[in-house]
Protein backbone atom coordinates (compact mmCIF):
# COMPACT_ATOMS: atom_id res chain seq x y z
CA UNK A 1 0.00 0.00 0.00
CA UNK A 2 1.26 3.46 -0.84
CA UNK A 3 1.90 5.80 2.02
CA UNK A 4 1.78 9.56 1.83
CA UNK A 5 5.58 9.79 1.59
CA UNK A 6 5.69 7.22 -1.24
CA UNK A 7 3.17 9.24 -3.21
CA UNK A 8 5.31 12.35 -2.77
CA UNK A 9 8.38 10.45 -3.90
CA UNK A 10 6.56 9.23 -7.01
CA UNK A 11 5.42 12.74 -8.01
CA UNK A 12 8.54 14.71 -7.06
CA UNK A 13 10.41 13.87 -10.34
CA UNK A 14 7.49 15.25 -12.35
CA UNK A 15 7.58 18.40 -10.28
CA UNK A 16 11.31 18.69 -10.89
CA UNK A 17 10.80 18.49 -14.66
CA UNK A 18 8.17 21.21 -14.40
CA UNK A 19 10.53 23.35 -12.30
CA UNK A 20 13.43 22.84 -14.74
CA UNK A 21 11.17 23.71 -17.68
CA UNK A 22 10.00 26.92 -16.03
CA UNK A 23 13.53 27.92 -15.04
CA UNK A 24 14.76 27.16 -18.57
CA UNK A 25 11.95 29.21 -20.08
CA UNK A 26 12.79 32.24 -17.92
CA UNK A 27 16.52 31.88 -18.60
CA UNK A 28 15.80 31.69 -22.33
CA UNK A 29 13.75 34.87 -22.12
CA UNK A 30 16.51 36.66 -20.20
CA UNK A 31 19.58 35.24 -21.99
CA UNK A 32 18.39 34.12 -25.41
CA UNK A 33 21.79 33.40 -26.95
CA UNK A 34 23.16 31.05 -24.27
CA UNK A 35 20.70 28.26 -24.62
CA UNK A 36 22.93 25.26 -23.71
CA UNK A 37 24.19 27.06 -20.61
CA UNK A 38 20.60 27.97 -19.72
CA UNK A 39 19.61 24.34 -20.11
CA UNK A 40 22.38 23.07 -17.83
CA UNK A 41 21.69 25.77 -15.23
CA UNK A 42 17.98 24.96 -15.17
CA UNK A 43 18.65 21.25 -14.70
CA UNK A 44 21.18 21.90 -11.94
CA UNK A 45 18.81 24.27 -10.14
CA UNK A 46 16.04 21.69 -10.36
CA UNK A 47 18.37 19.10 -8.81
CA UNK A 48 19.15 21.52 -6.00
CA UNK A 49 15.39 22.06 -5.62
CA UNK A 50 14.89 18.29 -5.23
CA UNK A 51 17.65 18.03 -2.66
CA UNK A 52 16.20 20.93 -0.64
CA UNK A 53 12.71 19.40 -0.76
CA UNK A 54 14.13 16.06 0.39
CA UNK A 55 15.99 17.70 3.25
CA UNK A 56 13.07 19.89 4.40
CA UNK A 57 10.09 17.60 3.95
CA UNK A 58 11.29 14.05 4.20
CA UNK A 59 13.11 13.42 7.46
CA UNK A 60 12.43 9.67 7.39
CA UNK A 61 13.34 9.05 3.76
CA UNK A 62 15.81 6.24 3.17
CA UNK A 63 18.92 6.18 0.98
CA UNK A 64 17.23 4.11 -1.72
CA UNK A 65 14.49 6.69 -2.14
CA UNK A 66 17.01 9.54 -2.30
CA UNK A 67 18.98 7.63 -4.93
CA UNK A 68 15.74 6.99 -6.83
CA UNK A 69 14.83 10.68 -6.85
CA UNK A 70 18.27 11.80 -8.03
CA UNK A 71 18.47 9.03 -10.63
CA UNK A 72 15.01 9.80 -12.00
CA UNK A 73 15.86 13.51 -12.13
CA UNK A 74 19.00 12.72 -14.14
CA UNK A 75 16.99 10.50 -16.52
CA UNK A 76 14.32 13.17 -16.89
CA UNK A 77 17.05 15.74 -17.48
CA UNK A 78 18.48 13.63 -20.28
CA UNK A 79 15.05 13.34 -21.91
CA UNK A 80 14.40 17.06 -21.50
CA UNK A 81 17.82 17.97 -22.94
CA UNK A 82 17.28 15.60 -25.85
CA UNK A 83 13.93 17.16 -26.69
CA UNK A 84 15.27 20.69 -26.54
CA UNK A 85 18.48 19.81 -28.41
CA UNK A 86 16.70 17.73 -31.06
CA UNK A 87 16.22 20.56 -33.52
CA UNK A 88 19.91 21.47 -33.58
CA UNK A 89 21.78 18.20 -33.10
CA UNK A 90 20.93 16.50 -36.40
CA UNK A 91 22.59 19.16 -38.55
CA UNK A 92 25.57 19.51 -36.21
CA UNK A 93 26.19 15.75 -36.07
CA UNK A 94 26.08 15.45 -39.83
CA UNK A 95 28.61 18.26 -40.26
CA UNK A 96 30.85 16.74 -37.55
CA UNK A 97 30.68 13.36 -39.29
CA UNK A 98 31.72 14.96 -42.61
CA UNK A 99 34.66 16.76 -40.96
CA UNK A 100 35.71 13.57 -39.13
CA UNK A 101 35.62 11.46 -42.30
CA UNK A 102 37.42 14.17 -44.34
CA UNK A 103 40.12 15.78 -42.17
CA UNK A 104 41.21 19.21 -43.41
CA UNK A 105 38.04 19.73 -45.44
CA UNK A 106 37.21 23.30 -46.45
CA UNK A 107 33.89 25.06 -45.96
CA UNK A 108 33.18 24.96 -49.72
CA UNK A 109 33.81 21.20 -49.81
CA UNK A 110 31.44 20.72 -46.87
CA UNK A 111 28.80 22.75 -48.69
CA UNK A 112 29.25 20.56 -51.79
CA UNK A 113 28.83 17.38 -49.74
CA UNK A 114 25.99 18.71 -47.61
CA UNK A 115 23.87 21.00 -49.76
CA UNK A 116 20.12 21.47 -49.46
CA UNK A 117 19.29 19.10 -52.33
CA UNK A 118 21.31 16.29 -50.79
CA UNK A 119 19.85 16.96 -47.33
CA UNK A 120 16.34 16.75 -48.77
CA UNK A 121 17.05 13.54 -50.70
CA UNK A 122 18.63 11.83 -47.66
CA UNK A 123 15.79 12.81 -45.34
CA UNK A 124 13.04 11.76 -47.76
CA UNK A 125 14.73 8.39 -48.33
CA UNK A 126 15.07 7.89 -44.57
CA UNK A 127 11.41 8.77 -43.99
CA UNK A 128 10.34 6.33 -46.72
CA UNK A 129 12.64 3.58 -45.40
CA UNK A 130 11.24 3.90 -41.88
CA UNK A 131 7.62 3.90 -43.12
CA UNK A 132 6.85 7.37 -41.84
CA UNK A 133 5.82 8.69 -45.25
CA UNK A 134 4.87 7.03 -48.48
CA UNK A 135 4.95 8.24 -52.05
CA UNK A 136 2.00 7.94 -54.40
CA UNK A 137 2.13 9.51 -57.88
CA UNK A 138 5.03 11.77 -56.85
CA UNK A 139 3.05 13.01 -53.81
CA UNK A 140 4.08 12.30 -50.23
CA UNK A 141 1.69 11.31 -47.44
CA UNK A 142 2.05 10.55 -43.74
CA UNK A 143 1.45 6.92 -42.84
CA UNK A 144 0.68 7.47 -39.19
CA UNK A 145 -1.06 10.29 -37.31
CA UNK A 146 1.27 9.80 -34.30
CA UNK A 147 4.09 11.42 -36.26
CA UNK A 148 1.94 14.50 -36.82
CA UNK A 149 1.31 14.75 -33.07
CA UNK A 150 5.03 14.42 -32.42
CA UNK A 151 5.76 17.11 -35.00
CA UNK A 152 3.25 19.49 -33.43
CA UNK A 153 4.84 18.84 -30.03
CA UNK A 154 8.32 19.65 -31.38
CA UNK A 155 7.05 22.84 -33.04
CA UNK A 156 5.39 23.82 -29.76
CA UNK A 157 8.63 23.21 -27.81
CA UNK A 158 10.62 25.22 -30.35
CA UNK A 159 8.20 28.15 -30.06
CA UNK A 160 8.25 28.08 -26.26
CA UNK A 161 12.04 28.07 -26.09
CA UNK A 162 12.51 30.40 -29.07
CA UNK A 163 14.69 27.97 -31.03
CA UNK A 164 15.27 29.11 -34.60
CA UNK A 165 17.28 27.27 -37.24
Amino acid sequence: MLTKINIYIIFLPFVSVLVSSIIFLFLQILFNKKYMLNLLISLALALIFILIIIYLLFADINVHQIFYLIFVHLCNSFIFMSLVQLAISSLQLTILRIVYLNPGITKNEILKKYNSDRIFEERIKRLERTDIVYKKNSLYFLKDIKILLYLKFIVFIRKIFNIKN
